[in-house]
């Protein structure tokens, strides 16, 4: 994992960097990342086919590093990588000066302008200063066997408190849980019995409720009545002769009209509803038109009403519409 990644531009004009690239003496290899683009007065320059290579002095010019390993090339048509800082150029702290990429092929090699490295000194624990951090580690040690000397005390009073029979052994826990287990065992088929019982009985009532209702609606659908009407009583204005007939079979009605009627107007009530037969709310308003042109009747809450002016003739169609109401005994 790297600690500080720099953002370095290697330009054929010159190296740009926002400070110089620090490192701490004994830093590892890839502690410092150094992300670079290689320019040519700022157009990328293609790194394909070329092979990288890092060199170095160390501040004090006593170690020269030639490094070809630390290198990720990100982009390479693009003149981008990625290179870790060997642990070998912060073995000296000191300035350094004398820090380049070189990349070469068959052809030859260039080389890019200095990269300036600062290795700043790390802390020697041989000094007097050192005896500080070693105090501090000290003290946590004490502290940290005060906190085991104080559990292995309450370790002791549990294994006194033992001794002392002041806990249960194994047999007579045993015995608890076999005597709690089997209360519980006890309770527990008792009042699943009458839970299991309550259910049942709810269940079959449901089901009976549920199995007569829809044996009710399956037997009312294939019921089936009818009612003829004729000039007999009344019960068709302007009769002359023929019928008006309904048929009901489960909630739906047939009305079938061949009957011959007088002088009709609109809004006249040709004839009322058998009990049983009334449409429902959604089949209030239909319309039913005949044979003779223009005939037409529509569906009110208790009457079936002309919605044309007749002279006499013959009313000869069919209609069907829902009905509500309780099927007729």
């Amino acid at each position: 994992m790297a600690i500080r990644t720099y953002k370095v531009t290697l330009d054929s004009k010159n190296t740009i960097a926002p400070e110089p690239v620090f490192l701490r003496q004994g830093d590892k290899t890839g502690a410092v990342v150094i992300d670079a683009s290689v320019t040519d007065n700022g157009a990328p320059v293609s790194l394909s086919g070329l092979s990288a290579t890092f060199r170095a002095n160390t501040s004090d010019g006593k170690a020269v590093i030639a490094d070809g390993n630390g290198f990720d090339m990100t982009n390479p048509s693009g003149g981008e990588f990625n290179y870790q800082v060997p642990n070998a150029l912060s073995a000296v702290a000191g300035k350094i000066t004398m820090a380049y990429f070189s990349f070469s092929d068959s052809s030859g090699s260039e080389s890019t302008f200095n990269v300036p490295f600062v290795v700043e000194k790390s802390v020697d624990l041989t000094q007097g200063q050192a005896h500080d951090y070693i105090t501090i580690i000290d003290g946590t040690m004490r502290t940290l066997q005060q906190k085991i000397d104080a559990m292995n005390a309450d370790i002791q009073n549990v294994l006194n408190a033992y001794n002392r029979g002041d806990f249960y052994n194994k047999g007579e826990t045993d015995s608890k849980d076999a005597a709690t287990l089997n209360s519980a065992k006890s309770y527990a088929d008792g009042k699943s019995a009458d839970t299991l019982s309550s259910a049942k009985s709810y269940a079959d009532t449901q089901d009976e409720k549920t199995l007569t209702s829809a044996k009710t609606y399956t037997d009312n659908r294939l019921k089936e009545a009818s009612v003829t009407y004729n000039g007999g009583a009344g019960s068709i204005t302007g009769y002359k002769s023929g019928y008006i007939a309904f048929v009901r079979r489960g909630n739906t009605v047939a009305v079938y009209f061949d009957v011959e009627l007088g002088q009709m107007e609109p809004n006249w009530g040709i004839c009322g509803y058998p009990t049983g037969f009334k449409p429902s709310q959604a089949s209030r308003v239909a319309h039913f038109s005949f044979t003779t042109l223009g005939l037409e009747v529509k569906l009110t809450e208790n009457t079936i009403v002309s919605q044309s002016h007749s002279g006499g003739g013959w009313w000869v169609g069919t209609g069907v519409y829902f009905t509500d109401d309780p099927f007729p005994s």
